[in-house]
C-alpha cells in the first residue's frame, strides 16, 4: 500500500482524491489546500464523495514532514513556476516521490534550463526520490501518443498535434480572463497574449518528443490568433462582452531540419458558433505527413459529459496511474522517456 499525498484540491485534484480513495493500492493520508475556508475540512467532503476520515490542512511544513511514499502536486503552477519548483525540490528532499500536473515546462525539466535540472536532481539525491510531470494535454496527447505512434512510420516529414476543445463550462475565471485573456480585449496585457508567451507552453512537451526520435531542434517559431464575439453571452466563469475575445488559437513549432516538423496548436473556443472557419472537433488529433501518413483522433465527452470535467478527470488519471511507477523508479528525474508505459491497473474491475 502506497501512502499518497494529495496537494491542492482544485479541478484536477478534486478528481485525484476520489481516484486515490477508492485505489486498492493506494492510501490517502494528508491533503493540502489553499483557501481558508478549506481549511480543518475532510478532504473527500471538499471534493464531493464524503468524509475519508484526512483532514485537509494549509499548513506546508506539515505536509512536508508527513511520512507518504509519493505526493500528487495539482496546484496551478503556470502563474508562479519557480514557486511551485521550490515546493516540489521541498517535498523531494523530504523523502517523497512527486507526480505533478502544475507546471507544464516540468514534463521535460530541461526546457527550463540547467539550474532548474541541478535543483531537481539535487533534492531527488537528497531524498533518495523521484520526480515525474505529466498532464492531458501537454502531458499525454502531445508526447505519449506520437511516441507510441512514432514506430509505425519510416519517416516523419511533419507532426502536428491539436487540441480541440470548448472552455465554457470550465468553472476558472482566473485561468480564462487573467491568464488567456478571454472576455477581453485582443490585445489586453495578458500573459497568453504574448505569442512566444503562448506557444512556450508546449516547448517542454516538443524538446521531449524531438529526444526520444532522436531529432536536434534548431529553432522554435510561435504564432497566437484570436477571435472576438459579435453578440454578449454567459459562461460559468462569467460574462463575455460584445468584441470581447471568445475563441483563440495559438501554436508552437519546433524547427528541424529547416522545417516546421513538430507543431503543437490549441484552438479553444467559448461557444461552438465563435471562430466558425477554425478546425472544429472536441479533443485531441494528431496529424503526420511521411511514410506512412496518418491522424488519429482522441474524442472525449463522447457521450455528452462535461468536456471540461472529462479532460480533469483525464489528467487526474494519469497522474494516479503514474504513482507506483514513479515509487518504483531510481531516483531521479523521470520524464515518459525514461518511464514504462502508464497503463490503468485495475480499470477493468
Amino acid at each position: 500500500m502506497l501512502r499518497v499525498i494529495q496537494w491542492a484540491t482544485g479541478t484536477v485534484g478534486r478528481h485525484a482524491v476520489a481516484a486515490v480513495h477508492r485505489h486498492p493500492d493506494l492510501d490517502l493520508v494528508g491533503a493540502l489546500v489553499y483557501g481558508e475556508s478549506k481549511d480543518g475540512r475532510d478532504a473527500g467532503e471538499l471534493c464531493g464523495i464524503g468524509e475519508i476520515g484526512v483532514t485537509a490542512t494549509r499548513d506546508r511544513d506539515a505536509i512536508i514532514a508527513l511520512d507518504a511514499d509519493c505526493v500528487l502536486y495539482m496546484p496551478q503552477g503556470e502563474m508562479n513556476p519557480m514557486g511551485a519548483l521550490r515546493d516540489i525540490c521541498a517535498l523531494l528532499a523530504s523523502g517523497k516521490n512527486v507526480v505533478s500536473t502544475a507546471v507544464t515546462a516540468l514534463i521535460y525539466p530541461a526546457s527550463m534550463g540547467q539550474a532548474v535540472v541541478d535543483q531537481l536532481e539535487a533534492a531527488c539525491a537528497e531524498g533518495r526520490s523521484s520526480f515525474h510531470a505529466t498532464g492531458i494535454e501537454p502531458g499525454w496527447a502531445a508526447e505519449v501518443l506520437p511516441l507510441t505512434m512514432s514506430s509505425l512510420f519510416g519517416r516523419i516529414d511533419s507532426l502536428l498535434v491539436q487540441e480541440l476543445l470548448d472552455y465554457s463550462t470550465y468553472d476558472s475565471a482566473d485561468m480564462l480572463f487573467d491568464i488567456m485573456g478571454f472576455g477581453g480585449a485582443p490585445d489586453a496585457p495578458v500573459p497568453l497574449a504574448d505569442p512566444v508567451l503562448a506557444g512556450s507552453t508546449f516547448k517542454a512537451s516538443l524538446m521531449l518528443v524531438a529526444d526520444g526520435l532522436g531529432a536536434a531542434i534548431d529553432d522554435f517559431a510561435y504564432d497566437r490568433r484570436v477571435a472576438v464575439t459579435a453578440e454578449a453571452f454567459d459562461i460559468t466563469a462569467g460574462r463575455i462582452e460584445v468584441g470581447t475575445v471568445s475563441a483563440q488559437r495559438f501554436s508552437c513549432s519546433a524547427i528541424i531540419g529547416g522545417r516546421p516538423a513538430l507543431t503543437i496548436e490549441h484552438i479553444t473556443r467559448l461557444r461552438d458558433d465563435q471562430a466558425p472557419d477554425w478546425p472544429t472537433g472536441r479533443g485531441w488529433k494528431v496529424t503526420v505527413e511521411g511514410k506512412p501518413s496518418m491522424v488519429l483522433e482522441s474524442r472525449i465527452a463522447a457521450h455528452g459529459e462535461d468536456e471540461t470535467d472529462q479532460g480533469c478527470l483525464g489528467t487526474a488519471m494519469h497522474a494516479v496511474h503514474a504513482i507506483a511507477p514513479v515509487c518504483e523508479a531510481a531516483p531521479g528525474i523521470r520524464t515518459f522517456l525514461d518511464l514504462p508505459t502508464i497503463i490503468g491497473r485495475g480499470v477493468l474491475s
